[in-house]
C-alpha cells in the first residue's frame, strides 16, 4: 500500500449489507439503532457488493472489528480467533478475502489490543478464580470478588464491560502475538490498531513487528485524535488515522475558521512523510458529514479536499450516497440500498474523484499557493502529472486543472 492510488472504504459490518441472514433476532434493515441493536450484515454481504465497491472506484476495504464479542460493535472482544457467528464463519472470511483479491482489492482489519471485553475467556478465569488465575495479571484488578458496579474495581477502556490490558505482562504479549500471527498469515493486508496511545510503545512495536515478519508490506495504521505526527513519533506505525483534517475542513466549511487558520493547521501535509495517514471526513465514532455541513456544494468540497491533499482517502460506508446521522448510534445506521434514495450528486461527485485518485502513482510535492479572498489554491505532483486545485468558498465549487 505505497502508492497513493489508495483509495480506503470502511465498513461497519452489521449495517453494510446482508445476505441470507433473516433470522427475528436481528432489527429490521432501515430502522433506527441503538447501541444493542444487530441487523444482521454480514461478510456473505460484503462479498455481495464488492462490484458495487469496484464500480465507485475502490481498492481497499477496512472492516471495523469482525472477532467474537456480544456488541453490534465488536470491540468488546470475546474471542479474538473466531469469526462472529452474526457475520458467518471462517469460511466465509477467506471467501471474501479471495474474492477481494481476485478483484485486486486489499481487506484491512480492526486490532483492538488495548482491551478485551467482560465476557472474554481470560477475564471471566479471573472471575472464577481470583488471584490464583494465571491470566489475573493480564487485567489491573483491585481486589476479588470483580465487581462491574456501581464502579468496577479494574481499570477499564471508558467503561465497565471494556476492562484494560495490562501491557507489562509477556503472557499477554505471547498471546497476542499469536493472534496477529494468525490472521496476518491468512493473507489480510493490513491491521488498524485502535487506541494505541493507551498502549505501551514497546508492546504495540512487538505486534507490528510480528505482522511485517509475516509480510514486509502489510500496513499498519494508529487510531489517533491529535496531530498525526504526536503517535508517529513514538510508534513505528505506517500513518495515522487523521481527524485533524477532518476538523480542520469542518471548521473551515462551517466558517469557523478562515483559509489562513485551514493553512496554517494543516501546513505539516506539507511534509510528504504523513502521505500514508488516512484523510478522515466521517467514521463509526463521528457524525456523518453531510448531517454536519448541511449542504451538498460543501459536502462535495470536503470530499475534494480529502482526495486532492496528501494522505489516503477512506469513505465511510454511506458518506458516497449522502446518508445522514448524527453522533453514535445514530451514524451506524444501515446503507439504503434503494438507489432511487441515493444523492446521486454527491455520488457521481465521490465517483470522480476516486478515477482522479486511481490515476495518482507517488504524489512528489504539495504546496499551498493562495489562501485569501475566500479562495484556496494549492499544487499537487505526482510522478507522472501536476495539478492545481482551486477551491471557491464564496460559490462552494472546486476545480482540478492538469497543469
Amino acid at each position: 500500500m505505497s502508492r497513493d492510488n489508495t483509495i480506503i472504504y470502511q465498513i461497519f459490518p452489521d449495517r453494510f449489507n446482508k445476505v441470507n441472514n433473516n433470522q427475528k433476532k436481528y432489527k429490521n434493515w432501515g430502522e433506527k439503532p441503538t447501541r444493542r441493536d444487530h441487523f444482521g450484515g454480514n461478510l456473505k454481504g460484503i462479498k455481495d457488493r464488492i462490484p458495487y465497491l469496484k464500480k465507485l472506484g475502490i481498492n481497499c476495504i477496512y472492516l471495523t472489528p469482525i472477532f467474537l464479542a456480544p456488541s453490534p460493535h465488536k470491540y468488546d472482544t470475546q474471542d479474538y480467533m473466531r469469526i462472529d457467528p452474526n457475520f458467518g464463519n471462517m469460511d466465509d472470511f477467506e471467501d471474501l478475502l479471495k474474492s477481494l483479491h481476485d478483484d485486486g482489492m486489499k481487506l484491512l482489519l480492526d486490532g483492538v489490543f488495548n482491551h478485551t471485553g467482560d465476557r472474554f475467556w481470560a477475564f471471566k478465569d479471573c472471575e472464577i478464580n481470583g488471584e490464583t488465575s494465571q491470566y489475573w495479571n493480564w487485567y489491573h484488578i483491585h481486589g476479588f470478588p470483580i465487581k462491574r458496579f456501581p464502579n468496577p474495581n479494574y481499570e477499564d477502556a471508558g467503561i465497565y464491560y471494556l476492562p484494560k490490558l495490562n501491557h507489562d505482562n509477556n503472557d499477554l504479549l505471547d498471546y497476542l502475538k499469536q493472534v496477529v500471527k494468525f490472521w496476518t498469515s491468512k493473507g489480510i493486508d493490513g491491521w488498524r490498531f485502535d487506541m494505541p496511545w493507551c498502549i505501551k510503545p514497546d508492546f504495540c512495536s512487538e505486534l507490528i513487528n510480528e505482522a511485517k515478519g509475516i509480510n514486509p508490506n502489510i500496513f499498519v495504521i494508529g487510531e489517533y485524535w491529535g496531530l498525526p505526527y504526536e503517535l508517529l513519533e513514538k510508534y513505528p506505525f505506517d500513518g495515522a488515522m487523521d481527524y485533524i483534517f477532518r476538523d480542520n475542513v469542518i471548521n473551515l466549511l462551517k466558517g469557523t475558521i478562515d483559509l489562513h487558520t485551514f493553512v496554517q493547521n494543516l501546513s505539516y501535509k506539507e511534509h510528504l512523510r504523513f502521505n500514508r495517514c488516512w484523510n478522515m471526513l466521517g467514521s463509526h465514532d463521528t457524525s456523518r458529514i453531510r448531517g454536519i455541513l448541511k449542504s451538498d456544494k460543501k459536502v462535495k468540497i470536503a470530499f475534494t479536499l480529502q482526495f486532492t491533499f496528501p494522505g489516503i482517502p477512506i469513505i465511510y460506508y454511506g458518506d458516497e450516497i449522502g446518508m445522514f446521522g448524527g453522533r453514535d448510534p445514530d451514524c451506524r445506521r444501515t446503507f439504503n440500498w434503494d438507489k432511487e434514495s441515493w444523492n446521486m450528486s454527491i455520488y457521481d461527485h465521490v465517483k470522480d474523484l476516486c478515477n482522479f485518485r486511481e490515476g495518482l502513482t507517488n504524489i512528489e510535492n504539495f504546496k499551498f499557493l493562495e489562501f485569501k479572498d475566500k479562495k484556496l489554491t494549492y499544487l499537487l505532483e505526482d510522478t507522472k502529472s501536476s495539478f492545481m486545485i482551486e477551491i471557491d468558498l464564496k460559490n462552494y465549487i472546486s476545480e482540478i486543472h492538469e497543469l
